[in-house]
């Protein structure tokens, strides 16, 4: 699925799965630096919905407009090629615009947004038709919105500890909003974010966290139907955050650890009451 969006995304399609969670973390890390994959990439969010849901959609494409339009394991294909159809400046939300304003409307979406901000501005600052300035305006506001979206999300990645995510965020923005009137500068805010004194010990700790969960979850490969082996791999996986957690107690992540190893230990107690109530 990976390299599937990898192949539409350039046209206005981005295909999102979640990866096979017994996978190890380097193999998932290899995959998304084979395909170049630019935008951010959160590669520890797929579990935190483990004692929520009870199912996970295998397949989400995100249509033209934004929106999901299909969410199952089947019929993707159709749902793709469909929307595919409707792309003519990916992202834009339009199919159309006045004739004026094609050249900036192209470039955004040729993901050229400093050069799309660059000439929409020109055409609502000139001697152009209210519709034309219109257009120009739409394509301004989308800009900022997506750029000042983009800042924000690395902000809050940033006060979270995030910091991969957070230089993510950023080299997304120095690819394709550079030079953009009132961003900060993109390079600047990496060099900042990799200067902070807790940048190492975070970062160390976040992906060993994602190896760690990786790990807890892949105790339970194999297990179908089988109580008492699920209730052992429970106390297991507590066990493995219970230990990582105390390893990495100075970090923001030893909460997280902590609460999983917690709802580890309950599950594996409710299967053991259930499963004694079933044998009375």
């Amino acid at each position: 699925m990976v390299e599937l969006d990898a192949q539409y995304r350039n046209d206005g399609l981005r295909i999102i799965t979640s990866y096979n969670q017994f996978q190890d973390i380097k193999v998932i890390e290899d995959k998304v630096t084979e395909l170049g994959i630019k935008f951010p990439v959160a590669l520890d969010g797929f579990f935190d919905t483990r004692f929520e849901a009870e199912i996970l959609c295998r397949v989400w494409v995100i249509g033209v407009d934004g929106k999901v339009v299909h969410a199952h394991k089947d019929g993707w294909e159709l749902a793709a090629l469909t929307e595919l159809k409707k792309v003519k400046y990916p992202m834009l939300r339009r199919s159309r615009v006045r004739s004026d304003v094609k050249e900036a409307a192209a470039a955004f979406g040729e993901g050229q947004y400093a050069k799309a901000y660059k000439l929409a501005v020109e055409i609502s600052d000139g001697d152009y038709s209210d519709n034309a300035v219109e257009d120009a305006d739409y394509i301004i506001e989308r800009i900022e919105d997506m750029s000042e979206t983009l800042a924000h999300r690395a902000d809050v990645h940033e006060i979270n500890k995030r910091f991969d995510q957070a230089e993510s965020c950023w080299r997304e923005l120095a690819r394709c909003y550079k030079g953009l009137e009132g961003l900060r500068d993109p390079d600047a805010e990496i060099k900042r974010i990799h200067g902070l004194e807790d940048y190492e010990l975070e970062k160390t700790a976040r992906h060993a966290f994602v190896a760690t969960r990786l790990k807890a979850w892949a105790l339970f490969g194999g297990i179908i139907d089988d109580v008492p082996a699920t209730i052992k791999a429970a106390k297991q996986a507590a066990e493995i955050f219970d230990a990582f957690a105390k390893k990495h107690a100075d970090t923001s992540v030893a909460d997280a650890a902590q609460e999983l190893g917690v709802a580890y230990k309950n599950w594996a107690k409710q299967l053991e009451d259930e499963n004694a109530s079933t044998d009375e």
